[in-house]
C-alpha cells in the first residue's frame, strides 16, 4: 500500500509496501495504474427479471452451455430487476442456469437484425410534429438532400461494407437474417452499389420503400418472409457499426431460456468500443454501457425494436445482459449525434490505451482488415495518438492538487482500493464512495464518485475508490479509515457528510460510525448483504460472496452514531424497500422516490433536484415535506410516467385508465397515451 501526501509545502512517499512498483514521479506512478482494472476481465453474465409475469423463476439446475474453456464455465448468472418495476411477491427470485445450445435448438428461434440504411420516414422525427403537409414535404426534401449527398453516401457505403457487413459475414453462428431497409428516393447509382454489397451475403434481405417509418417497413418485410414476431429475437445495427464475431452465437446461447418462456424480454452486450474520427474529441473510448443501439435486442410478440428507445427498454422489460464482449460504434462527420467533452464525461467514457485497443480487436473484431481499421479510426497512427492522449488524461483531482490553490491533500493507494483527499476548507468534508458503475470502470486513473460536486460546493473531499465489487469488505481499508479517525482527521472539519449510491450508499451508512455526529445521505442503500441475515436479495452475488465477518457488516447498527441520515429509495422495489426498513431509527428519515428504480440519485439529477437536495441536507433545511415538494417535478419525466403506466396496467378500472390516457395526451405525451390505450382499452374505446 502506498501513502502520498500532497501539499504546497511538502510531498512524497510516507510508508507502506506495494504490490506494484511505483515510479518516483507521482504523475508517472499514477499513469502506470491507468486501466489496471482489466477492461475485459468481467466474468459474469447478468440476466434480469422485471415485470410480474404469469410464471415464476425458481432456483434450478439446467444443462450448461458448451463453454469454450474452464474459465468461461465459471461465469455466473445473476438475477436482478430493472428500473421502475414493482415486483410481485409470487415471483420466485433466484439464480438459475441457462439451457445449452443443444436445448435451444428445440425452441423455434429466429434471430433477425434490422438496419436503417438512409431510410426516409417522417414518422421517425419529432420535427414533423404539428406540421402541415406542405411543411412536412419541405422538411422531407431537405432531409433527402442531406441523406443522399455524395459525401455522406460514399462514407456510409464504405462503413456498411467494411464494418457492418464484415461483422455479419464473420459470425461464428451463420443462422440468422439481416434486413436492410432503405429508401426508394435514393439515387440509382447508390442503389445499385448497395444492392451489390448485399447480394454477397445470403442472410441479407434488402428492400426499398417510399416515405415510411422503419417499424412499418419492418412489418411489411416480416409479413413477406413469414417471420413471426413472437418467435424472433430482433436486434438493431446501424450502417456504421459492427458487432463482435460471436454475437449471434452468444445471443442464441444466453437468451434460449427466455425464448422458451412467454413474455417480452430485451438483451444487450455490455460495453462499447467507441471510436470518434475527426473533431476535438478524436480518439477511441471504452463506454461501459448497456443497450446502445449496436446490437440491442428484443423479443416482442407484435412490435418492432424501433418502436422503443434502445436505452429505455431496460427500464420496461426483463433484461439479459451479456458481458465480456464489446460492440464497435463509430462517430464521424456524417453522424446525427454530437460528441463533445461534456458527452464523454456524462457517459463515463474512458480513453483506451493502444494495447487495450489491439486486445479488443483481437478478441471481438478479428475480421477487421487494415482498411476497416483505417475507416473506423483504429489504425496505428490513431492508436498511437490515443496512447499519448490516454497518458495525458489526468483525473481532475490530480490537476486540482497540482495547478489550483487547493494543493493540500493525500492519496492512499492499494490494489483493492484508494483514499483520495483534497483539502479546500475546514467547514465541510464530503466523504463519498464508489458504486458498481465506478468499480466496473476500465481504469483506476479516475475521480472518486461525487468529486465534481464537492469541488463545485468548495467542500473538502475524501473519496473512497473501490476496485472490486465486494461491498468494501476489505480489512485493509477498514484499518486505514480507523487510522484516519484515530489521528483526528475527521475532527478537523465542522461538518462531515457521508454519501453514496447503492453499494456506495451501503458504505456511507456502514462507515459513518468512524465520524460520530456526521450527516449521511444515502441513495438506494443495502443494509447488509450477509447471506445469513439477508436471504431475500440475490441481485449482487459478488457482494453476497464477500466476507461479512468483522467490522462494518451491519449498516443499520453503524448508523446509530450519526447526527442524521437521509435514506432515499424507491418503495416499489421490494429489496430496496426491505433494506430501507432495516436502516430505520430515531435519527433516520426514509424518503420514497417512487418510480425512480434503483437509480434514485441518477433520476434526481436528471430532473434537476439532486444538488438542491444534498445542499439542504447539509445545511439542515431538508424535511420530508420539502423533499416531496421537490420530487413532484419527477412526474413530468418518462421514467416516472412509465412506472405509472405499468401500475395502471394492473388496475381493473377502465374509467381510471381513460382518465390517465386523457391526462397523458394533455401533457403532450401521445406515444405513452397511445401505447396505454392499445394495451388496456377495448378496441372500440381506443
Amino acid at each position: 500500500m502506498k501513502h502520498y501526501c500532497l501539499s504546497s509545502r511538502h510531498g512524497g512517499r510516507v510508508s507502506g509496501r506495494a504490490r506494484h512498483q511505483w515510479a518516483v514521479s507521482l504523475r508517472r506512478s499514477l499513469a502506470t495504474m491507468a486501466h489496471a482494472a482489466a477492461l475485459y476481465n468481467h466474468q459474469r453474465f447478468q440476466t434480469a427479471v422485471g415485470r410480474p409475469q404469469p410464471w415464476s423463476f425458481q432456483t434450478c439446475k439446467a444443462a450448461e452451455p458448451p463453454f469454450r474453456n474452464e474459465e468461461d464455465r465459471k461465469r455466473t448468472l445473476t438475477v436482478r430487476e430493472p428500473d421502475c418495476v414493482q415486483r410481485n411477491d409470487a415471483i420466485g427470485f433466484g439464480i438459475y442456469c441457462l439451457s445449452s445450445t443443444r436445448n435451444a435448438q428445440e425452441v423455434r428461434m429466429n434471430i433477425v437484425g434490422i438496419c436503417r440504411f438512409s431510410l426516409l420516414g417522417k414518422g421517425d422525427w419529432k420535427a414533423f410534429q404539428g406540421k402541415s403537409e406542405e411543411e412536412a414535404q419541405i422538411l422531407l426534401t431537405e432531409r433527402a438532400a442531406h441523406l443522399f449527398s455524395r459525401d455522406r453516401m460514399e462514407a456510409r457505403l464504405k462503413t456498411f461494407e467494411l464494418l457492418t457487413l464484415a461483422s455479419l459475414r464473420a459470425q461464428t453462428d451463420q443462422n440468422f437474417r439481416f434486413l436492410v431497409l432503405s429508401s426508394d428516393l435514393m439515387p440509382t447509382e447508390f442503389k445499385d452499389r448497395l444492392k451489390a454489397l448485399c447480394e454477397n451475403i445470403p442472410q441479407v434481405t434488402l428492400r426499398f420503400f417510399p416515405v415510411i417509418s422503419v417499424h412499418e417497413a419492418q412489418r411489411i418485410v416480416f409479413r413477406e418472409l413469414n417471420i413471426k414476431y413472437s418467435q424472433t429475437l430482433q436486434f438493431r445495427l446501424d450502417d456504421d457499426d459492427c458487432v463482435c464475431i460471436d454475437f449471434i452465437e452468444a445471443m442464441r446461447e444466453f437468451t434460449a431460456t427466455r425464448m422458451n418462456a412467454e413474455g417480452v424480454f430485451v438483451a444487450s452486450i455490455r460495453g462499447v468500443m467507441y471510436s470518434s474520427v475527426g473533431g476535438k474529441q478524436d480518439g477511441v473510448y471504452h463506454w461501459p454501457v448497456e443497450f446502445m443501439s449496436a446490437g440491442a435486442a428484443i423479443r416482442h410478440p407484435s412490435k418492432s425494436i424501433y418502436e422503443f428507445g434502445h436505452f429505455g427498454m431496460a427500464t420496461r422489460f426483463p433484461t439479459v445482459v451479456i458481458e465480456n464482449r464489446l460492440s464497435l460504434v463509430t462517430h464521424n462527420g456524417t453522424n446525427d449525434t454530437q460528441f463533445t467533452a461534456a458527452t464523454i464525461k456524462h457517459r463515463g467514457m474512458v480513453m483506451m490505451s493502444s494495447e487495450e485497443i489491439n486486445r479488443s480487436i483481437e478478441k471481438n473484431f478479428p475480421f477487421l482488415t487494415d482498411e476497416s481499421r483505417e475507416i473506423a479510426g483504429l489504425n496505428n497512427k490513431n492508436t498511437e495518438k490515443n496512447a499519448l492522449n490516454h497518458e495525458s488524461q489526468d483525473p481532475q483531482w490530480l490537476n486540482d492538487l497540482l495547478t489550483t490553490k487547493n494543493r493540500r491533500g493525500f492519496l492512499i493507494s492499494d490494489d483493492l482500493f484508494a483514499l483520495q483527499h483534497t483539502y479546500r476548507s475546514g467547514k465541510v468534508l464530503y466523504v463519498s464512495f464508489d458504486n458498481l458503475a465506478s468499480v466496473r470502470a476500465s481504469t483506476k486513473y479516475r475521480d472518486p464518485w461525487g468529486y465534481a460536486f464537492a469541488k463545485k460546493m468548495e467542500w473538502s473531499s475524501l473519496g473512497v475508490l473501490c476496485y472490486r465489487p465486494n461491498w468494501y469488505r476489505i480489512p485493509r481499508l477498514h484499518d486505514e479509515l480507523h487510522n484516519l479517525a484515530e489521528r483526528g482527521f475527521f475532527k478537523k472539519f465542522k461538518q462531515v457528510i457521508f454519501s453514496g449510491t447503492s453499494m456506495g450508499a451501503y458504505a456511507a451508512c456502514a462507515f459513518s460510525s468512524i465520524s460520530p455526529g456526521c450527516t449521511v445521505i444515502a441513495f438506494s442503500p443495502q443494509a447488509t448483504l450477509d447471506p445469513e441475515k439477508i436471504d431475500w436479495d440475490n441481485r449482487y452475488p459478488s457482494g453476497t460472496a464477500a466476507d461479512w465477518s468483522g467490522l462494518f457488516a451491519d449498516a443499520g447498527s453503524e448508523l446509530r452514531s450519526a447526527k442524521h441520515a437521509w435514506i432515499v429509495f424507491d418503495p416499489l422495489l421490494e429489496e430496496d424497500r426491505r433494506h430501507a426498513g432495516l436502516l430505520e431509527g430515531s435519527n433516520v428519515t426514509l424518503l420514497k422516490a417512487r418510480y425512480s428504480g434503483h437509480f434514485t440519485a441518477q433520476y434526481m439529477r436528471q430532473v434537476g433536484i439532486l444538488s438542491g437536495f444534498v445542499k439542504s441536507c447539509a445545511t439542515g433545511d431538508m424535511s420530508v415535506a420539502k423533499f416531496y415538494s421537490q420530487y413532484r417535478t419527477a412526474r413530468q419525466y418518462r421514467r416516472y410516467l412509465d412506472g405509472l403506466v405499468h401500475k395502471l396496467t394492473q388496475h381493473p378500472s377502465h374509467t381510471l385508465r381513460e382518465r390517465a390516457i386523457s391526462a397523458l395526451r394533455t401533457a403532450n405525451r401521445p406515444a405513452l397515451a397511445n401505447d396505454l390505450a392499445r394495451t388496456l382499452l377495448p378496441p372500440d374505446r381506443v
